[in-house]
């Protein structure tokens, strides 16, 4: 836990192992209200746009993959659009999580 090692890689590993078990959880609470009860996602949208302004900005910030996910879904696009644009974001949301990890991985071995 000395200095530089601790904050510059284990700091960054542990966030960014956090949030992608986040957003796997969330992306997979997504999943399974599509399956279950769709109707829990049109709750969430009409909770988070009857809140006041400031804090739908934080909720988007906060959950930004999961907010155009869900912005997709309740869009007037056909079924099989919302579905792909879904996987599309899915997919973003992941390669964005990736891509920190490599970079993370990068920076150790050129740090040793």
């Amino acid at each position: 836990m000395s200095g530089s090692t601790f904050w510059d890689e284990t700091v960054p590993r542990v966030l960014s192992t956090f949030a992608l078990v986040i957003f796997v959880m969330l992306w997979v609470g997504f999943i399974l209200a599509l399956i279950v009860n769709p109707g829990w996602l049109d709750s969430f949208w009409e909770w988070v746009q009857s809140l006041p302004i400031l804090l739908q900005v934080i909720v988007w910030v906060l959950i930004l993959p999961i907010m155009v996910g869900l912005w997709t879904w309740e869009s007037s696009w056909p079924v099989f659009l919302r579905l792909l644009a879904f996987a599309g974001i899915i997919i973003w949301t992941l390669l964005a999580i990736y891509s920190f990890f490599k970079n993370m991985r990068v920076r150790h071995v050129s740090a040793g």
